[in-house]
């Protein structure tokens, strides 16, 4: 929704000028570079305390990071060409809060999926990973588009589909309750497999 539709949706139904409705989106950059590190830092500091606290951290961030994208789509209305000062503070704030809300979920299950998963095996759980990250940005666009058709409007849509974080959140909260087993597995695993010279 960000990438492929947002910037002509501020501009188009929102009625932003190009350059803002593009700042915008430049604002919710910033936001995922920093959501990438409080993901990263917050994540590790967490793991240290318990190895299941950072998915609660990435699950709740998901959840979270859904209200400031909601807010921005649906009250975000310019009535002139030029927007006010303030108004643009507060649309770049919201933007930076949702990119903080998405940024945080990346590093979190990257580093779960290595730390659950084997060292012979983790070329193709990675492999699976990035497959299917690049299988929803692709199919993503394409689905939001079929939104659109169905439920009349991008706004609708669009709403929907950022209902889609709350889902990912969920399943990073589920992880809670699995990830030391999962962990303790795969180190008898490994340990198994260097004790018999098979890794």
């Amino acid at each position: 929704i960000v990438n492929t539709f947002l910037n002509d949706f501020l501009s188009e139904d929102c009625g932003m000028t190009v350059r803002a409705a593009t700042a915008t989106i430049l604002f919710f950059g910033i936001g995922n570079f920093f959501g990438i590190i409080i993901g990263g830092i917050g994540g590790d500091w967490l793991y240290k305390k318990d190895p299941r606290f950072p998915l609660l951290l990435s699950g709740s961030m998901a959840i979270l990071g859904c209200f400031p994208l909601w807010i921005l789509v649906n009250t975000t209305e310019v009535v002139d060409d030029e927007i006010p000062l303030f108004m643009m503070i507060r649309i770049g704030f919201i933007a930076i809060l949702a990119g903080v809300g998405s940024g945080v979920t990346g590093p979190i299950v990257k580093s779960t999926l290595q730390n659950t998963t084997r060292p012979n095996a983790r070329g193709q759980a990675f492999a699976l990973l990035n497959t299917f990250d690049d299988f929803g940005r692709g199919l993503g666009p394409v689905f939001v588009a079929m939104l659109i058709i169905n439920l009349g409007g991008r706004q609708t849509a669009f709403n929907v589909g950022i209902g889609g974080w709350i889902l990912c959140g969920i399943f990073n909260l589920c992880m809670f309750f699995t990830v030391k087993e999962d962990e303790t597995y795969s180190a008898i695993q490994t340990s198994g497999s260097v004790s018999d010279g098979s890794v």
